[in-house]
Protein backbone atom coordinates (compact mmCIF):
# COMPACT_ATOMS: atom_id res chain seq x y z
CA UNK A 1 0.00 0.00 0.00
CA UNK A 2 1.40 3.37 -1.06
CA UNK A 3 2.08 5.95 1.62
CA UNK A 4 -0.09 9.04 1.33
CA UNK A 5 1.68 12.26 0.30
CA UNK A 6 1.86 14.96 2.96
CA UNK A 7 1.68 18.41 1.37
CA UNK A 8 3.30 19.93 4.45
CA UNK A 9 6.54 18.19 3.39
CA UNK A 10 6.53 19.84 -0.05
CA UNK A 11 7.83 23.09 -1.53
CA UNK A 12 5.90 25.15 -4.13
CA UNK A 13 7.22 27.90 -6.40
CA UNK A 14 4.54 30.50 -7.22
CA UNK A 15 5.40 32.44 -10.38
CA UNK A 16 3.77 35.88 -10.79
CA UNK A 17 5.80 38.19 -13.03
CA UNK A 18 3.40 41.12 -12.98
CA UNK A 19 3.59 44.80 -12.14
CA UNK A 20 -0.18 45.00 -11.64
CA UNK A 21 -2.25 44.46 -8.50
CA UNK A 22 -5.46 42.73 -9.48
CA UNK A 23 -7.45 39.55 -8.90
CA UNK A 24 -4.72 37.28 -10.28
CA UNK A 25 -1.93 38.79 -8.18
CA UNK A 26 -4.05 38.69 -5.01
CA UNK A 27 -4.89 35.05 -5.77
CA UNK A 28 -1.21 34.17 -6.11
CA UNK A 29 -0.31 35.58 -2.70
CA UNK A 30 -3.39 34.06 -1.07
CA UNK A 31 -2.41 30.63 -2.45
CA UNK A 32 1.18 31.02 -1.27
CA UNK A 33 0.02 32.16 2.17
CA UNK A 34 -2.43 29.26 2.46
CA UNK A 35 0.20 26.67 1.54
CA UNK A 36 2.63 28.14 4.07
CA UNK A 37 -0.06 28.12 6.76
CA UNK A 38 -0.70 24.39 6.31
CA UNK A 39 3.00 23.72 6.91
CA UNK A 40 4.47 23.69 3.41
CA UNK A 41 7.28 25.83 2.00
CA UNK A 42 6.19 28.49 -0.49
CA UNK A 43 8.27 30.92 -2.56
CA UNK A 44 7.05 33.67 -4.88
CA UNK A 45 9.01 34.49 -8.02
CA UNK A 46 8.23 38.11 -8.94
CA UNK A 47 9.75 41.40 -10.04
CA UNK A 48 11.68 43.22 -7.35
CA UNK A 49 9.84 46.26 -5.92
CA UNK A 50 6.62 45.29 -7.71
CA UNK A 51 3.37 45.36 -5.75
CA UNK A 52 3.47 41.56 -5.62
CA UNK A 53 6.90 41.86 -3.97
CA UNK A 54 5.75 44.50 -1.47
CA UNK A 55 2.56 42.68 -0.51
CA UNK A 56 4.41 39.36 -0.19
CA UNK A 57 6.87 41.07 2.14
CA UNK A 58 3.97 42.23 4.30
CA UNK A 59 2.73 38.62 4.42
CA UNK A 60 6.26 37.42 5.25
CA UNK A 61 6.35 35.18 2.16
CA UNK A 62 9.87 34.47 0.81
CA UNK A 63 10.54 36.02 -2.61
CA UNK A 64 12.85 35.29 -5.51
CA UNK A 65 13.37 37.83 -8.27
CA UNK A 66 13.52 37.93 -12.05
CA UNK A 67 14.70 41.31 -13.28
CA UNK A 68 12.98 41.76 -16.66
CA UNK A 69 9.79 40.93 -18.54
CA UNK A 70 9.36 38.02 -20.97
CA UNK A 71 8.56 40.02 -24.10
CA UNK A 72 11.37 38.49 -26.18
CA UNK A 73 12.84 35.04 -26.60
CA UNK A 74 16.16 36.35 -25.28
CA UNK A 75 14.43 37.20 -21.99
CA UNK A 76 12.65 33.84 -22.02
CA UNK A 77 16.03 32.15 -22.43
CA UNK A 78 17.43 34.04 -19.42
CA UNK A 79 14.33 33.00 -17.49
CA UNK A 80 14.88 29.38 -18.58
CA UNK A 81 18.38 29.18 -17.05
CA UNK A 82 17.43 31.08 -13.88
CA UNK A 83 14.41 28.85 -13.23
CA UNK A 84 16.53 25.74 -13.64
CA UNK A 85 18.86 27.00 -10.91
CA UNK A 86 15.92 27.90 -8.62
CA UNK A 87 14.21 24.53 -9.03
CA UNK A 88 17.34 22.66 -8.01
CA UNK A 89 18.46 25.02 -5.24
CA UNK A 90 15.03 25.31 -3.56
CA UNK A 91 14.15 21.63 -4.18
CA UNK A 92 10.81 22.65 -5.66
CA UNK A 93 8.09 19.97 -5.78
CA UNK A 94 5.30 21.90 -7.59
CA UNK A 95 5.33 24.98 -9.86
CA UNK A 96 2.22 27.18 -9.99
CA UNK A 97 2.19 29.95 -12.62
CA UNK A 98 -0.21 32.90 -12.87
CA UNK A 99 1.07 34.45 -16.13
CA UNK A 100 0.75 33.01 -19.61
CA UNK A 101 4.10 34.50 -20.69
CA UNK A 102 5.95 32.53 -18.01
CA UNK A 103 4.03 29.35 -18.81
CA UNK A 104 5.85 28.76 -22.11
CA UNK A 105 9.43 28.68 -20.74
CA UNK A 106 8.23 26.81 -17.64
CA UNK A 107 6.69 24.12 -19.84
CA UNK A 108 9.96 23.83 -21.77
CA UNK A 109 12.02 23.50 -18.59
CA UNK A 110 9.73 20.97 -16.93
CA UNK A 111 9.72 18.73 -19.99
CA UNK A 112 13.09 17.65 -18.62
CA UNK A 113 11.85 17.40 -15.02
CA UNK A 114 8.97 14.92 -15.19
CA UNK A 115 8.60 14.69 -11.39
CA UNK A 116 7.42 18.33 -10.97
CA UNK A 117 3.75 19.18 -11.71
CA UNK A 118 3.00 22.46 -13.52
CA UNK A 119 -0.20 24.33 -12.61
CA UNK A 120 -1.54 27.43 -14.36
CA UNK A 121 -4.23 29.83 -13.08
CA UNK A 122 -5.86 31.31 -16.20
CA UNK A 123 -7.46 34.75 -15.84
CA UNK A 124 -6.12 36.87 -18.69
CA UNK A 125 -6.93 37.51 -22.33
CA UNK A 126 -3.99 35.88 -24.13
CA UNK A 127 -2.86 35.78 -27.72
CA UNK A 128 -2.58 32.07 -28.43
CA UNK A 129 -0.47 31.03 -31.42
CA UNK A 130 -2.42 27.89 -32.21
CA UNK A 131 -0.30 26.88 -35.19
CA UNK A 132 3.05 27.38 -33.49
CA UNK A 133 4.41 23.87 -32.74
CA UNK A 134 6.82 25.12 -30.05
CA UNK A 135 4.01 26.86 -28.14
CA UNK A 136 1.85 23.76 -28.36
CA UNK A 137 4.71 21.55 -27.17
CA UNK A 138 5.44 23.80 -24.17
CA UNK A 139 1.81 24.25 -23.12
CA UNK A 140 1.13 20.51 -23.36
CA UNK A 141 3.39 20.04 -20.30
CA UNK A 142 0.77 21.76 -18.11
CA UNK A 143 -0.77 19.33 -15.62
CA UNK A 144 -3.75 21.46 -14.57
CA UNK A 145 -5.38 24.76 -15.50
CA UNK A 146 -7.44 26.48 -12.80
CA UNK A 147 -10.23 28.85 -13.80
CA UNK A 148 -12.59 30.94 -11.67
CA UNK A 149 -15.82 30.39 -13.65
CA UNK A 150 -17.36 27.98 -16.21
CA UNK A 151 -17.12 30.50 -19.07
CA UNK A 152 -13.37 30.86 -18.47
CA UNK A 153 -13.02 27.08 -18.42
CA UNK A 154 -14.74 26.93 -21.82
CA UNK A 155 -12.35 29.56 -23.16
CA UNK A 156 -9.36 27.61 -21.85
CA UNK A 157 -10.66 24.50 -23.60
CA UNK A 158 -10.76 26.42 -26.87
CA UNK A 159 -7.29 27.94 -26.51
CA UNK A 160 -4.98 25.40 -24.94
CA UNK A 161 -3.90 21.98 -26.32
CA UNK A 162 -4.38 20.04 -23.09
CA UNK A 163 -6.80 17.30 -22.16
CA UNK A 164 -10.11 18.83 -21.06
CA UNK A 165 -9.98 16.79 -17.84
CA UNK A 166 -7.01 18.95 -16.80
CA UNK A 167 -9.08 22.17 -16.86
CA UNK A 168 -10.96 22.86 -13.62
CA UNK A 169 -13.37 25.44 -12.23
CA UNK A 170 -12.09 26.18 -8.74
CA UNK A 171 -14.06 29.34 -7.96
CA UNK A 172 -12.16 32.48 -7.03
CA UNK A 173 -11.50 31.77 -3.34
CA UNK A 174 -12.80 35.07 -1.97
CA UNK A 175 -12.58 35.39 1.80
CA UNK A 176 -15.91 37.15 2.41
CA UNK A 177 -18.15 36.77 5.49
CA UNK A 178 -20.25 33.65 5.78
CA UNK A 179 -23.96 34.18 5.17
CA UNK A 180 -24.80 33.33 8.76
CA UNK A 181 -22.53 36.11 10.08
CA UNK A 182 -23.03 38.74 7.35
CA UNK A 183 -24.83 41.90 8.35
CA UNK A 184 -28.23 42.33 6.65
CA UNK A 185 -28.49 45.00 3.99
CA UNK A 186 -31.24 47.64 4.34
CA UNK A 187 -34.23 46.88 2.14
CA UNK A 188 -34.16 50.35 0.59
CA UNK A 189 -31.47 52.99 0.08
CA UNK A 190 -31.15 56.03 2.29
CA UNK A 191 -33.80 58.58 1.29
CA UNK A 192 -32.70 61.48 -0.86
CA UNK A 193 -29.29 60.16 -1.90
CA UNK A 194 -27.98 57.27 -3.95
CA UNK A 195 -24.31 56.32 -3.69
CA UNK A 196 -22.79 54.97 -6.92
CA UNK A 197 -19.31 53.54 -6.36
CA UNK A 198 -16.48 52.38 -8.59
CA UNK A 199 -13.14 50.93 -7.52
CA UNK A 200 -9.89 52.24 -9.05
CA UNK A 201 -6.87 49.96 -8.86
CA UNK A 202 -3.81 51.42 -7.16
CA UNK A 203 -1.79 50.54 -10.31
CA UNK A 204 -4.19 52.16 -12.78
CA UNK A 205 -2.36 54.84 -14.75
CA UNK A 206 -4.72 55.46 -17.68
CA UNK A 207 -7.45 58.08 -17.47
CA UNK A 208 -9.36 56.74 -20.49
CA UNK A 209 -11.50 54.27 -18.58
CA UNK A 210 -12.35 56.83 -15.89
CA UNK A 211 -13.06 59.53 -18.49
CA UNK A 212 -15.58 57.18 -20.06
CA UNK A 213 -17.35 56.85 -16.69
CA UNK A 214 -17.15 60.55 -15.76
CA UNK A 215 -18.51 61.62 -19.15
CA UNK A 216 -21.64 59.53 -18.54
CA UNK A 217 -22.54 61.45 -15.37
CA UNK A 218 -23.86 64.79 -16.80
CA UNK A 219 -26.30 63.16 -19.28
CA UNK A 220 -27.38 60.71 -16.56
CA UNK A 221 -28.24 63.57 -14.20
CA UNK A 222 -30.20 65.29 -16.96
CA UNK A 223 -32.00 62.04 -17.83
CA UNK A 224 -33.04 61.35 -14.23
CA UNK A 225 -34.36 64.90 -13.88
CA UNK A 226 -36.41 64.44 -17.02
CA UNK A 227 -38.20 61.37 -15.57
CA UNK A 228 -38.96 63.06 -12.28
CA UNK A 229 -36.29 61.45 -10.08
CA UNK A 230 -34.06 63.40 -7.76
CA UNK A 231 -30.64 64.09 -9.23
CA UNK A 232 -29.06 64.06 -5.78
CA UNK A 233 -26.55 61.37 -6.62
CA UNK A 234 -23.11 60.78 -5.12
CA UNK A 235 -20.51 59.15 -7.36
CA UNK A 236 -17.73 57.73 -5.19
CA UNK A 237 -14.28 56.71 -6.39
CA UNK A 238 -12.84 54.04 -4.10
CA UNK A 239 -9.24 52.86 -3.89
CA UNK A 240 -7.17 51.01 -1.30
CA UNK A 241 -4.35 53.57 -0.98
CA UNK A 242 -4.38 57.26 -0.13
CA UNK A 243 -5.86 59.19 -3.04
CA UNK A 244 -3.18 61.85 -2.58
CA UNK A 245 -0.58 59.27 -3.63
CA UNK A 246 -2.63 57.74 -6.45
CA UNK A 247 -1.14 58.36 -9.93
CA UNK A 248 -4.56 59.38 -11.34
CA UNK A 249 -5.76 61.70 -8.58
CA UNK A 250 -4.71 65.04 -10.07
CA UNK A 251 -5.89 64.19 -13.58
CA UNK A 252 -9.20 62.83 -12.31
CA UNK A 253 -9.76 65.91 -10.14
CA UNK A 254 -9.16 68.23 -13.12
CA UNK A 255 -11.57 66.20 -15.22
CA UNK A 256 -14.29 66.55 -12.57
CA UNK A 257 -13.76 70.30 -12.17
CA UNK A 258 -13.89 70.85 -15.94
CA UNK A 259 -17.34 69.24 -16.00
CA UNK A 260 -18.52 71.08 -12.86
CA UNK A 261 -19.31 67.79 -11.10
CA UNK A 262 -17.55 68.47 -7.80
CA UNK A 263 -20.89 68.53 -5.89
CA UNK A 264 -21.63 64.99 -7.07
CA UNK A 265 -18.20 63.36 -6.53
CA UNK A 266 -16.41 61.97 -3.49
CA UNK A 267 -13.11 60.13 -2.99
CA UNK A 268 -12.72 57.38 -0.38
CA UNK A 269 -9.89 55.10 0.69
CA UNK A 270 -11.08 51.68 1.81
CA UNK A 271 -9.64 48.16 1.77
CA UNK A 272 -10.79 45.87 -1.01
CA UNK A 273 -13.30 43.89 1.05
CA UNK A 274 -17.03 43.28 1.05
CA UNK A 275 -17.59 45.70 3.96
CA UNK A 276 -16.36 48.58 1.77
CA UNK A 277 -19.37 48.22 -0.53
CA UNK A 278 -22.05 47.83 2.14
CA UNK A 279 -23.15 51.49 2.05
CA UNK A 280 -23.27 51.63 -1.78
CA UNK A 281 -26.51 51.57 -3.77
CA UNK A 282 -24.84 50.64 -7.05
CA UNK A 283 -21.38 49.41 -8.04
CA UNK A 284 -19.96 50.18 -11.50
CA UNK A 285 -17.07 48.03 -12.72
CA UNK A 286 -14.51 49.64 -15.01
CA UNK A 287 -13.13 47.93 -18.14
CA UNK A 288 -10.26 45.57 -17.26
CA UNK A 289 -8.02 43.00 -18.91
CA UNK A 290 -8.83 40.30 -16.37
CA UNK A 291 -11.47 37.75 -17.31
CA UNK A 292 -12.78 37.64 -13.73
CA UNK A 293 -12.65 40.36 -11.06
CA UNK A 294 -12.91 39.81 -7.32
CA UNK A 295 -14.26 43.38 -6.98
CA UNK A 296 -17.51 42.30 -8.63
CA UNK A 297 -18.02 39.58 -6.01
CA UNK A 298 -17.23 41.87 -3.09
CA UNK A 299 -20.03 44.17 -4.24
CA UNK A 300 -22.56 41.42 -4.99
CA UNK A 301 -22.09 39.62 -1.69
CA UNK A 302 -23.33 42.78 0.09
CA UNK A 303 -26.48 42.63 -2.09
CA UNK A 304 -25.41 45.67 -4.09
CA UNK A 305 -26.67 45.84 -7.70
CA UNK A 306 -23.79 45.97 -10.19
CA UNK A 307 -23.16 47.38 -13.65
CA UNK A 308 -20.21 45.58 -15.25
CA UNK A 309 -18.34 45.71 -18.57
CA UNK A 310 -19.86 43.03 -20.78
CA UNK A 311 -18.15 39.66 -21.02
CA UNK A 312 -19.65 36.18 -21.04
CA UNK A 313 -18.44 35.60 -17.46
CA UNK A 314 -19.94 38.85 -16.14
CA UNK A 315 -23.24 38.28 -17.95
CA UNK A 316 -23.46 34.94 -16.18
CA UNK A 317 -22.51 36.57 -12.86
CA UNK A 318 -25.41 39.05 -13.00
CA UNK A 319 -27.79 36.30 -14.19
CA UNK A 320 -28.62 38.16 -17.41
CA UNK A 321 -30.05 41.21 -15.64
CA UNK A 322 -31.24 39.66 -12.38
CA UNK A 323 -28.51 41.01 -10.07
CA UNK A 324 -27.46 43.92 -12.27
CA UNK A 325 -26.63 44.78 -15.86
CA UNK A 326 -23.70 44.81 -18.27
CA UNK A 327 -22.57 47.45 -20.76
CA UNK A 328 -20.31 47.55 -23.80
CA UNK A 329 -16.98 49.12 -22.74
CA UNK A 330 -16.98 51.39 -25.81
CA UNK A 331 -20.59 52.60 -25.64
CA UNK A 332 -21.07 55.58 -23.26
CA UNK A 333 -24.75 55.85 -24.17
CA UNK A 334 -25.42 52.28 -23.03
CA UNK A 335 -23.50 52.92 -19.80
CA UNK A 336 -25.68 55.97 -19.10
CA UNK A 337 -28.92 54.14 -19.99
CA UNK A 338 -28.05 51.11 -17.84
CA UNK A 339 -27.16 53.36 -14.90
CA UNK A 340 -30.54 55.03 -15.20
CA UNK A 341 -32.32 51.69 -15.55
CA UNK A 342 -30.84 50.28 -12.34
CA UNK A 343 -31.51 53.47 -10.38
CA UNK A 344 -35.14 53.70 -11.58
CA UNK A 345 -35.84 50.02 -10.81
CA UNK A 346 -33.53 49.81 -7.78
CA UNK A 347 -36.07 48.08 -5.43
CA UNK A 348 -36.52 45.24 -7.92
CA UNK A 349 -32.78 44.55 -8.09
CA UNK A 350 -32.52 44.60 -4.30
CA UNK A 351 -35.33 42.07 -4.05
CA UNK A 352 -33.63 39.75 -6.57
CA UNK A 353 -30.35 40.03 -4.66
CA UNK A 354 -31.83 38.66 -1.44
CA UNK A 355 -29.84 35.56 -0.47
CA UNK A 356 -27.28 35.96 -3.28
CA UNK A 357 -24.43 35.63 -0.77
CA UNK A 358 -25.36 31.98 -0.18
CA UNK A 359 -25.08 31.18 -3.89
CA UNK A 360 -21.77 33.03 -4.17
CA UNK A 361 -20.31 31.21 -1.17
CA UNK A 362 -21.15 27.84 -2.70
CA UNK A 363 -19.09 28.75 -5.77
CA UNK A 364 -16.42 31.18 -4.60
CA UNK A 365 -15.80 31.04 -0.85
CA UNK A 366 -12.20 30.52 0.21
CA UNK A 367 -12.93 27.37 2.25
CA UNK A 368 -14.32 25.64 -0.83
CA UNK A 369 -11.42 26.87 -2.95
CA UNK A 370 -8.84 25.74 -0.39
CA UNK A 371 -10.28 22.23 -0.31
CA UNK A 372 -10.03 22.00 -4.12
CA UNK A 373 -6.53 23.47 -4.17
CA UNK A 374 -5.29 20.96 -1.58
CA UNK A 375 -6.88 18.02 -3.42
CA UNK A 376 -5.44 19.08 -6.78
CA UNK A 377 -1.94 19.63 -5.42
CA UNK A 378 -2.01 16.25 -3.70
CA UNK A 379 -3.30 14.41 -6.78
CA UNK A 380 -0.95 16.10 -9.25
CA UNK A 381 2.16 15.55 -7.12
CA UNK A 382 1.27 11.90 -6.56
CA UNK A 383 0.68 11.31 -10.28
CA UNK A 384 3.97 12.95 -11.27
CA UNK A 385 5.87 11.06 -8.56
CA UNK A 386 4.53 7.70 -9.76
CA UNK A 387 5.23 8.62 -13.40
CA UNK A 388 8.85 9.57 -12.72
CA UNK A 389 9.40 6.44 -10.61
CA UNK A 390 8.01 4.32 -13.42
CA UNK A 391 10.31 6.03 -15.96
CA UNK A 392 13.33 5.35 -13.72
CA UNK A 393 12.47 1.66 -13.49
CA UNK A 394 12.13 1.42 -17.27
CA UNK A 395 15.55 2.98 -17.78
Amino acid sequence: MRERVRLSDLSILYVCLSNEWGTTERRCLADASYFRNIGGSSFVLCHERSLVDREAEREDIPRLYFASDLSSWRMKLNFYFQIQTILHRQQVDIVHSYNYESLLPLGMILKGMPHIPLVFTFNEDVYWRRNNPLDRWCISRTDAIFTFAPNIRDLAMEKFPVNQRKIHVTGSGIDFPMASTALPRPSSPAPGRRKIATFVSRTEERLEGLRFFVDSIPPLLHYLDSVGLSSKLLFTFLTDISWYTHPLYEGLKRMILERHLEMHISFETKPLASASFRDCDLYVGLPATELFSDQDLYALVTQTPVLLPRTATRQDLVKQGKFGETYHPDDPRELRDKLGQILIHHPRYLEELGGVEVELQEKHHFERYAEELYAHYEKLYTQRLRYSQKQKRLT
